[in-house]
């Protein structure tokens, strides 16, 4: 004999078409967003935050790498600083100054905020 279970039914999907020659177009803003699709469509319907699981956008990754590579200037740059004395050691002192500053403008650019 089986048993019965209460179990809720899903809310039935909603679909929509999108014109044939907007299709392209709607693919290539969804690939640009990073994510994916039904997360990127209620975003764009509801104007809701990104859900928590869904993956980082490609231009953060890009973005992510490149404050990578200015940190690791950074650090030449202070390395030098620590080999060299004089007038030399204040402009790789300047120059790991300038890069902290590009690295802060960036990432005041990604959480959308005025430096």
């Amino acid at each position: 004999m089986m048993e019965k279970t209460d179990k809720t039914k899903r809310a039935s999907p909603i679909s929509i078409r999108i014109p044939t020659d907007e299709l392209a177009e709607f693919r290539r803003r969804v690939e640009a967003s990073g994510l994916p699709v039904n997360a990127y469509v209620i975003r764009a319907i509801l104007n809701a935050p990104i859900p928590r699981g869904t993956r980082r956008p490609v231009v953060e990754k890009q973005m992510l790498a490149q404050l990578l590579g200015r940190s690791a200037a950074i650090r030449d740059a202070l390395d030098n600083a620590s080999r060299i004395t004089g007038a030399g050691a204040a402009d790789a002192i300047k120059a790991a100054c300038e890069e902290l500053t590009v690295i802060r403008a960036a990432l005041m650019k990604m959480m959308e905020r005025e430096p």
